[in-house]
């Protein structure tokens, strides 16, 4: 049985212009190892070809009626393969290009959002080291280091020494530090 002259006769080729199944999957189990081994031949892997064919064949059933002889079926198929071929490339080529992009812009994103949810998280682990310490020392700690304000103006509003709140800024700056480190270095 030759390929261009086709595998249906007349009456089958009318049958499979109504949809028939049974002539349809004669279509397909003669012409399905012809047109795989074509897309398989451009370079696709063999799961990439098994689908281009399995879409040649849905677009064949689908656009039936625009076949006029059993002898069209082949050229139909062969240049549906090959529109396909060519998109999954075209598909393939820019995927490549839109991943090549993405990895080239990535590293900057990603090291810029790695940084801010470090920030984050080291915030809100300062911020519950801080509201471990006394009331007083919370208090000037938050002030001075968060707040920048300056130790005279902390002495004045507390209603103490200037002394005083350097004493409670250096208790808590080394509790701090402290809980910092051991945090730190547990995650080393």
């Amino acid at each position: 049985m030759e390929v261009m002259n086709g595998v249906l006769e007349d009456d089958e080729f009318e049958r499979f212009l109504l949809g028939d199944a049974k002539v349809f999957q004669k279509t397909f189990d003669f012409y399905f190892p012809i047109i795989f081994r074509y897309a398989l031949s451009k370079g696709t892997e063999r799961e990439d070809a098994e689908d281009i064919t399995q879409e040649a064949f849905t677009l064949l059933f689908l656009h039936r009626d625009k076949i006029r002889s059993s002898s069209d079926l082949y050229p139909y198929l062969y240049v549906i393969a090959k529109r396909l071929c060519i998109s999954f490339f075209r598909k393939k080529i820019s995927g490549a290009k839109i991943v090549q992009e993405a990895s080239l812009e990535w590293p900057a994103i990603s090291l810029h959002l790695e940084q801010k949810i470090d920030f984050v998280e080291l915030n809100s682990l300062l911020q519950q080291i801080i509201t471990t310490l006394p009331r007083q020392q919370q208090e000037v700690y938050r002030r001075f280091k968060l707040d920048d304000e300056p130790q005279k103006d902390i002495a004045e509003s507390m209603g103490v020494s200037r002394h005083t709140v350097k004493n409670h800024l250096q208790a808590a700056s080394k509790l701090v530090r402290l809980k910092l480190q051991k945090i730190y270095s547990f995650l080393i």
